[in-house]
């Protein structure tokens, strides 16, 4: 139906007592006839890039609309703190991240349920509102979500598995998005993707792991010396047999560099003279 034109659009000096509604590009808007002598109900939604004049009285209001985030990083500004949740193996890991969905608030009949249901509720028209109404419907979903799906692998999937970490993203996507349906009652909420940083377990299980990898390194430095000097020893075996044991032992501290030998005339004595070192 064509929405009628307000008799204070008929005259400039009557705009003040008019109803304006400023929609952003990336918003989309919905108008509630409240004029003192009638009821409150709906009137229209508003498209983004709309402006609006409604009657004297008339209620407007703004959502974000398309992309939007929630993010658990707990750093100023971020909806939420960092979430821990216990693994298979019984470690508590620490997450942070964020969350991206998409809110269509162009769609005017979803528009109208989230608003009557959740948004007036929350005022998720304004800032802090919306950030509220985010932080019980979303953030609850996602920490519930996390719990379960992080109970279905060991501590170090989520910190060294790049594969695993990606296949416990996909659960808690699939979980959150379930959840959050079944809290706001509505598909307002669609496309959810995780962004998560490396998950983090106790810093005494970083530090343990730490020192069983230096622990492992030092482990194959000395296999690799083992190996080393059976390799000599294999080598001085075979000198022994050909020289005599006296002349193997000669010729590996002259190969060392531990004695020093001077060239004299033929059938004068030899002279071995170890060095002072």
């Amino acid at each position: 139906m064509k929405r009628i034109i307000p008799p204070c659009l008929l005259a400039v000096a009557a705009l003040s007592g008019c109803s304006i509604t400023n929609v952003e590009p990336d918003e989309g808007g919905i108008v509630y006839d409240a004029g003192m002598f009638s009821s409150t109900t709906f009137q229209e939604c508003l498209r983004p890039s709309t402006r609006d004049v409604s009657g004297p009285g008339d209620e407007g209001y703004r959502y974000p609309n398309g992309q939007r985030t929630y993010d658990f990083s707990g750093r100023d500004e971020s909806e939420g703190s960092q979430i821990t949740s216990v693994s298979r193996d019984g470690q508590v890991m620490t997450m942070s991240g964020g969350l991206t969905f998409y809110f269509s608030a162009s769609d005017c009949k979803k528009l109208q349920s989230f608003h009557e249901n959740i948004g007036k509720k929350y005022a998720a028209y304004e800032s802090d509102g919306w950030t509220r109404m985010l932080q019980f419907y979303i953030g609850n979903s996602v920490e519930r979500a996390m719990d379960e799906a992080t109970l279905k692998y060991d501590w170090r999937d989520l910190y060294a598995d790049p594969a695993k970490k990606a296949l416990w993203e996909q659960d808690m996507a699939r979980l959150t998005n379930q959840y959050v349906a079944a809290l706001t009652q509505g598909q307002y909420f669609e496309r959810l993707q995780f962004i998560i940083r490396q998950p983090e377990p106790p810093e005494a299980i970083v530090n343990a792991q730490t020192e069983t990898q230096a622990a492992q390194e030092r482990q194959k430095a000395q296999e690799a010396e083992n190996t080393r000097a059976l390799t000599e020893l294999k080598s001085l075996e075979q000198l022994a047999k050909v020289l005599g044991p006296q002349g193997a032992i000669l010729y590996k501290a002259i190969q060392d560099g531990k004695v020093s030998i001077v060239p004299v005339p033929t059938g004068s004595a030899v002279n071995v003279t170890p060095n002072n070192q």
